[in-house]
């Protein structure tokens, strides 16, 4: 029998590579910003309905990481959800993935933590997985260089800032609770909030995929919920190693929603790089 633990990891990996499909379908028709900012009221209504059955003991110190994390979280959600709308999303979210669980291996070597072989092979399988995706095919609506090139250049961006998230997220105490969480996506909605009303955009998205982004946001915020249990009840390597795997929901989403076609290259890529999480959150 799969122990509790590990059944909410993998939960929790299906329900996060859902939320980042969501949010990047409903950010091909409505302003990235926008689209993110809504999705964090789904977030936040999830996570008050949380702290009914959690309880925790949060710092000043857990509070500041938070408002820190909320920056993080605002330009990395974002950008996730303008990698995936550009596609193809079997490029974008794997990149995004590895980039953001390799930042914090080097953040914490540079910290004077010292990661096992495994982290250092997944690092490696990097470098091989990004140009593997990055190979487009000759059919008829195979998409140029150019966007792919273009894709992959915001995917690592959203990448480096998913990883900023995870590193402020990991200074927040395990004892906190929730209640830090909440502070962030409301730290986050704010900012986002700022943005879009500074570039003069609609501060939501349109109607038809307004319930596409609150959903983005209700997957993603029950993810986290069902992550935070999940290390309670399991090894926070394995299942860290579980979570990795969200990638492969959102791409086989986008296979069957949005008809993807893959390279046997990308195809490889995918594998490669869905291997590399799993090798740095075992590290």
């Amino acid at each position: 029998m799969i122990p509790f633990g590990y059944l909410l990891a993998s939960i929790a990996s299906v329900f996060y590579g859902s939320a980042d499909f969501a949010g990047g379908i409903a950010a091909r028709r409505g302003h990235a910003a926008a689209v993110t900012a809504l999705s964090g009221v789904g977030a936040i209504i999830v996570l008050l309905a949380g702290l009914l059955v959690t309880h925790g003991t949060p710092t000043p110190g857990d509070y500041g990481w938070a408002a820190a994390t909320g920056v993080a979280g605002a330009a990395g959600a974002t950008l996730i959800y303008y990698a995936l709308a550009l596609g193809p999303v079997a490029v974008a979210s794997p990149v995004l993935c590895i980039t953001a669980l390799a930042l914090p291996v080097i953040v914490g070597v540079a910290l004077g933590e010292r990661p096992g072989p495994f982290a250092w092979i997944g690092v490696a399988l990097v470098v091989f997985a990004i140009p593997l995706l990055a190979q487009t095919g000759t059919h008829e609506d195979a998409p140029s260089r150019g966007h792919v090139r273009r894709t992959l250049l915001i995917a690592l961006l959203a990448g480096l800032a998913a990883g900023t998230f995870l590193v402020c997220l990991s200074r927040v105490g395990r004892d906190a609770g929730l209640l830090p969480l909440v502070l962030t996506r409301g730290v986050s909605i704010a900012i986002l909030v700022a943005i879009t009303m500074m570039m003069r955009a609609p501060i939501l998205p349109p109607r038809p995929v307004r319930g596409i982004a609150l959903a983005a946001g209700v997957l993603d915020s029950t993810a986290n919920v069902a992550f935070w249990f999940a290390v309670h009840g399991g090894s926070l390597a394995l299942v860290s190693a579980i979570v990795s795997l969200a990638p492969a929901t959102t791409v086989l989403l986008a296979r069957a929603v949005l008809r993807e076609r893959w390279t046997p290259a990308q195809a490889g890529g995918l594998a490669v790089a869905l291997a590399a999480g799993v090798c740095i959150s075992l590290g």
